[in-house]
């Protein structure tokens, strides 16, 4: 039932598949009530998925909160750890200089 066609923009993705405002348009010009934003583009986009929210367009995939915890790695790994799944070992927190990464990694650091 994909029998639709609706141009977006030029062939470069910055200037079509990667504009936010178009891809709403589109919804609202054909009358989308969803979107499944596949993989890649804007699949992984927080700003994508609030903007069709707030368009009133369902976003099928995760909402703008899980987009912007997994975006993180540490604060996806915190996420995890305190929901109890298991992780690998490993530093939890932003690594502020070279000579802070090397001392964790001697097992010297103090944080």
């Amino acid at each position: 039932m994909a029998d639709e066609a609706v141009l977006i923009g030029p062939p470069p993705s910055a200037q079509s598949y990667l504009q936010i405002g178009r891809i709403v348009q589109a919804c609202r010009d054909t009358g989308a009530e969803a979107v499944h934003p596949g993989y890649g583009f804007l699949s992984e986009n927080p700003a994508f998925c609030a903007a069709l929210e707030q368009a009133g367009i369902v976003f099928i995939g995760p909402k703008t909160r899980a987009i912007e915890a997994m975006g993180d790695k540490i604060a996806s790994k915190k996420l995890a750890l305190a929901a109890g799944v298991s992780t690998i070992p490993g530093h939890n927190s932003p690594i502020a200089s070279a000579e802070e990464a090397v001392a964790i990694a001697r097992g010297s650091a103090t944080r």
